[in-house]
């Protein structure tokens, strides 16, 4: 007798409703303290978290600065003040001889400011500290223990001292008709991203600011705006009393913070604080982990496979979760605010922009805040600080 074969078109519907079911299983919420990646594949996940493509190529562009970089000023038309370049040698093809790439270009006051030979060789030695700590971080094992030391590094308080409660301030277009302000105004410490503005908002947002964090664009974009008029730079919206803590993402803007400190004066400090490369580096692997995890749960494919879809050069974290992750050490109690979307909601609650970066997966880092309130026991790498605990966090759509 003949073995009957099942028709070819039952055995793709078949294989369908397997490959639903099984993405819908991925997709449903795990039981406090399971783990979805059973057999190792949790463990898959956090060694491909690990590896940092976005990461080396900052440490690329540092090297190449610190190697090759040179400024130069020369004073503007009517000497009102100088113009600084920041330019390094490159060749369109193998046989052109070296020309100069400007890679940033800021106007800056004639005093104050030191010569191009000094200026020159503060920013190199800003560069080999920026290489230095973070090809040190990667002969660690401990990466998330660097949380361990920010109580003292946002809060200027002596120990591990943590404040009673926090609100991390999202920028997110969720937060306009949503009368937040005077409930983030309540807590010890509020913390803002990116010097979003919260005159005319203050309903919706608050108005008190402990901690504004941004990324280096932001200081990027306001030392170009600000450096030749305002002494310190105009980066600081909320009182020059409120420090900036800030992550670098291009080596290049190291140099617009030595300008905005060489100008700043008593009256017009420059309150800075760069973040630890392990913090940088433990922020990465959450996102990418988050990332993956949700890439496997929607295309039921390996997570090696997530490189399709993600450009690991430019994949990044976002400086909410940045912010974020920093409270959680900082902060015995933890509330988000403005973090997540709806429709029709504009992307910034203060710009009219609406589409989102591609550079971030934001649905992976809603995942994340919303595995930090309701079971932070499974939260990756943040279990491997030794007698770390996640505090309550209250996400607030």
């Amino acid at each position: 007798m003949k073995r009957r074969r099942l028709p070819s078109v039952l055995f793709l519907l078949a294989l369908a409703l397997l490959s639903l079911a099984f993405r819908r299983y991925l997709s449903l919420p795990l039981p406090i303290g399971a783990s979805r990646f059973a057999g190792g594949s949790d463990a898959l996940l956090r060694r491909l978290a690990a590896i940092d493509v976005g990461g080396d190529q900052i440490l690329a562009e540092a090297a190449a600065l610190l190697a090759n970089a040179s400024v130069s000023t020369f004073p503007s038309l009517g000497n009102h003040h100088r113009l600084l370049y920041l330019r390094v040698p490159y060749r369109s093809n193998a046989t052109s001889a070296p020309r100069q790439r400007t890679v940033s270009r800021l106007r800056v006051p004639f005093h104050g400011v030191p010569s191009d030979a000094t200026l020159l060789a503060a920013f190199r030695a800003s560069l080999r500290g920026f290489l230095l700590a973070r090809q040190h971080h990667r002969h660690l094992h401990d990466v998330a223990g660097a949380i361990a030391n920010l109580p003292a590094l946002l809060l200027g308080r002596g120990g591990r001292r943590r404040a009673a409660t926090c609100a991390v301030v999202g920028n997110s277009g969720i937060l306009l008709g949503s009368r937040r302000g005077a409930q983030i105004d309540a807590h010890d410490l509020a913390i803002r991203l990116n010097n979003a503005r919260v005159a005319g908002f203050a309903r919706d947002v608050g108005a008190r600011t402990g901690v504004s964090f941004v990324n280096s664009n932001i200081l990027h974009h306001c030392a170009i705006h600000s450096a030749v008029t305002t002494p310190g730079c105009g980066c600081h919206p909320y009182g020059r009393a409120v420090p900036l803590a800030m992550y670098v993402c291009q080596p290049a803007h190291l140099l617009d913070a030595l300008i905005c400190n060489a100008t700043a004066t008593p009256e017009s400090p420059f309150p800075l604080l760069v973040t630890d490369a392990r913090l940088d580096a433990l922020c990465a692997r959450i996102a990418k982990y988050y990332s993956m995890r949700r890439f496997v749960a929607a295309t039921g494919q390996p997570p090696s496979n997530w490189t399709r879809s993600h450009d690991e050069r430019y994949f990044h974290y976002s400086s909410g979760l940045q912010a974020v992750v920093m409270a959680l050490e900082a902060c015995e109690e933890v509330s988000l605010f403005g973090f997540g979307k709806a429709p029709g909601a504009k992307h910034h609650y203060h710009t009219n922009q609406k589409k989102e970066l591609d550079l971030h997966d934001y649905e992976a880092e809603y995942q994340f805040y919303r595995d930090l309130q309701e079971r932070p026991e499974a939260v990756p790498f943040l279990d491997e600080v030794p007698a770390f605990k996640v505090p309550p966090v209250k996400l607030y759509l």
